[in-house]
């Protein structure tokens, strides 16, 4: 009997609910071939019982999906000491840091293969390849090492016909990656489509989906969710396709067809009123809409094909929709950003909060992905890139240990950080709280981000309250946002 294959991918704790989807599509691919896949989704600060319980079932592979980021480093230490127990097990890194990178990451001494590019089916000439069916040098997509010198292989073609994927939920617990969503207890994660078909320039899907969208069919689509309503009695859905709404009638053609409350990613400049309709006809009960900036300078920049304009008048037309929750995502510290637009985008928040109290704003500074038009720009203007793989979780703009260098006016990124933390206290205004209430909006209002220890104590209570059933963890989670959190593309 053949050995099975080890799939890993891992998260922070926070985001463990989160179904691993690209291991689903690969796994479901190995299973289909007559392999035995194993899927260990692994948190983060676990990552010694992970090695324990990957070894216990003596992979013949095993393959990690990391994104740039934490990840990054979490899947270097996880594979270290994996190759510390166990030296002559096979390491495979797959997904988009290693795709966009696959020289620099095969070149780690801890690292075997690269995938580059999708994964779904590179894995079974991976696979024959261990069996000695297949050379590594007939593989396209193939990164591997020769006598210790990095080898490249020709890229592989995307995928063109989806429909031959499918995201086999058997190989994980689902009841572990249910999430307590709205009013809804068993929402599911899930993905139609890939890519996305737009060109903004600081964006990783220009290199890794070559900026093509390719779609699951409908068909297909409305048959495995109404798989997982009768499988798993789940209520809620949230796609994290990288834009559901590429094609807008597509995905209202599904929602009506699921019948369930979701979640999902449009582009701003679409919600029209029939549209945010549709949303409301749809259950649609939480939006995210990359909004990106406030100045029109830098939107041009990043040719994100939208204006202020059409960002006041998609959130102000989502207040037709009561039952949407819209989530604004903004990149401050561009390349040529001055302070002065970081100053408008801060401003346009402020103002979008007031036409719709029910909006929440994500903060992140820029991050220079590599294979994106920005990066090279980047380059240009002071950035050095890490010459060690772990080293880029400095693209992490939670963590936040990235210096701006493409900026002359700052450079730390903890200037942007405080102006994120005081957007997630915004709510707090709704909450009559005597002073501490209109501490964030005064402090955005007037530019004034250096007041450290207030933010470390309204964070302090943040944490300490916001899991606790009490009546003032039920204040500050009302007034808490949602964060987005970065999510793991849907292949690996």
């Amino acid at each position: 009997m053949e050995k099975p294959i080890a799939l890993v991918q891992i998260s922070n704790p926070e985001d463990m609910r989160i179904a691993p989807l690209a291991l689903l599509f690969v796994g479901d691919t190995l299973k289909k071939a007559g392999y035995e896949p194993k899927v260990f989704h692994v948190n983060s600060e676990k990552l010694q019982a992970a090695v324990k319980d990957i070894l216990s079932v003596d992979p013949m592979l095993v393959g990690l999906s990391v994104i740039t980021g934490n990840q990054t480093r979490e899947s270097a230490n996880l594979s270290k000491m994996l190759k510390a127990e166990k030296p002559e097990l096979p390491i495979l890194w797959g997904g988009v840091h290693p795709t966009l990178l696959p020289r620099e990451t095969v070149k780690e001494d801890y690292i075997d293969y690269v995938a580059n590019g999708e994964g779904d089916t590179i894995i079974l000439d991976i696979v024959r390849m261990l069996e000695g069916k297949v050379k590594p040098e007939e593989i396209l997509g193939l990164c591997f090492k020769n006598n210790g010198v990095p080898v490249v292989n020709a890229p592989r073609p995307l995928i063109e016909d989806l429909d031959q994927l499918d995201l086999d939920f058997d190989l994980i617990n689902v009841e572990d990656h249910l999430e307590r969503e709205w009013s809804n207890k068993r929402v599911l994660g899930f993905i139609t489509s890939r890519g996305c078909p737009f060109d903004c320039k600081f964006c990783y899907n220009l290199r890794f989906n070559l900026r093509r969208w390719r779609a699951m069919s409908e068909k297909k689509v409305v048959e495995k969710v109404k798989y997982l309503k009768d499988m798993y009695n789940i209520d809620g859905i949230k796609f994290y396709d990288d834009l559901i709404f590429s094609d807008p009638q597509r995905a209202i053609r599904i929602l009506e067809e699921v019948k369930l409350p979701w979640y999902g990613e449009v582009r701003v400049g679409m919600l029209d009123e029939p549209l945010v309709k549709k949303l409301v006809e749809t259950q649609c009960r939480e939006l995210l809409l990359g909004l990106e900036s406030g100045s029109n300078r830098l939107l041009a920049m990043m040719k994100k094909l939208q204006t202020v304009d059409h960002i006041k008048r998609g959130i102000r037309n989502l207040t037709k929709a009561p039952d949407v929750k819209p989530v604004g995502s903004f990149i401050m510290g561009l390349p040529t950003e001055t302070k002065e637009e970081t100053f408008q985008t801060i401003d346009l928040a402020l103002e979008l909060s007031q036409v719709n109290p029910k909006a929440r704003f994500s903060f992140g500074f820029y991050l220079p992905y590599p294979g994106s038009d920005l990066y090279d720009t980047a380059l240009r203007m002071g950035f050095v890139p890490p010459t060690k793989t772990e080293d880029w979780d400095c693209l992490d703009r939670w963590a936040g240990n990235l210096q701006l260098t493409w900026l002359d006016w700052v450079k730390d990124s903890a200037y942007f950080r405080r102006i994120r933390d005081y957007f997630n206290l915004l709510p707090l205004r709704e909450v009559n709280i005597p002073i501490l209430s209109k501490i964030p909006e005064k402090r955005l209002r007037e530019k004034d981000f250096e007041h450290p220890t207030e933010l470390q104590i309204l964070s302090s209570l943040q944490k300490k309250y916001s899991h606790k059933d009490n009546l003032f963890s039920k204040v500050v989670l009302k007034s808490l946002p949602y964060i987005r959190s970065p999510s793991q593309p849907a292949y690996a």
